[in-house]
Parts: C-alpha cells; sequence; structure tokens
C-alpha cells in the first residue's frame, strides 16, 4: 500500500536565489584584475583564444547567411568550431581566474 503524498502549491514554491550575486561579481571583478597584473602570459592566452572564438562565430554566421539565400550549404563544421573555441575560451578565462600556468609556463 503506497501513502498518497500530495505535491506543494505552486505559489508556495520560492524562485531559486541566483547562483551569483552582485558581491560575488564584484570579487570576480577584483580577482581578475590582481590576475591579471600577476600573469600577463596567462591574459595573453584569454584575449587569444577570445579573438579565435570571435573569428568562429563570423565564420559560422557567413555561411548561415549563405544559406539563408539560398546556397546549399549548412554550417555543422562552423557550429563545431565555436564549439571547440567555447571551450577553449573557458579554459583560458578559467586558468587566468585561477592563476594557473601550464606545466610547460612553470
Amino acid at each position: 500500500m503506497s501513502a498518497h503524498i500530495p505535491a506543494a502549491p505552486a505559489e508556495s514554491i520560492e524562485p531559486a536565489e541566483p547562483a551569483v550575486d552582485d558581491a560575488d561579481l564584484a570579487v570576480t571583478a577584483y580577482v581578475l584584475a590582481v590576475r591579471k597584473t600577476q600573469y600577463p602570459q596567462l591574459v595573453r592566452a584569454e584575449a587569444q583564444a577570445r579573438l579565435h572564438l570571435a573569428a568562429a562565430i563570423q565564420a559560422m554566421d557567413e555561411v548561415e547567411d549563405l544559406a539563408e539565400a539560398g546556397h546549399k550549404v549548412h554550417s555543422l563544421t562552423e557550429q563545431a568550431e565555436v564549439e571547440r573555441a567555447k571551450d577553449a575560451y573557458a579554459q583560458a578565462l578559467a586558468d587566468l581566474v585561477r592563476g594557473q600556468l601550464a606545466d610547460a609556463e612553470l
């Protein structure tokens, strides 16, 4: 025999607190400012990764524009490159935030 557990009324469910608030953003801004002075090589790596991401986005947009204009092309390759570039940028930014140099740079 199973017991019936009534669901909580929708109005009693409170929205979740944001994972990151303004105080967290202020701390992160400070940490990034400090890391940028401590690790110029990580700043260059993050900037280079951001540039690659921007170029990949532009390439994808150009192919999508051609597709919208009626050309028989698809942007799957470009979409995959954007995903790779996003991952690389996220890693470069994480390295900067953490102040982590690659083993070869130590």
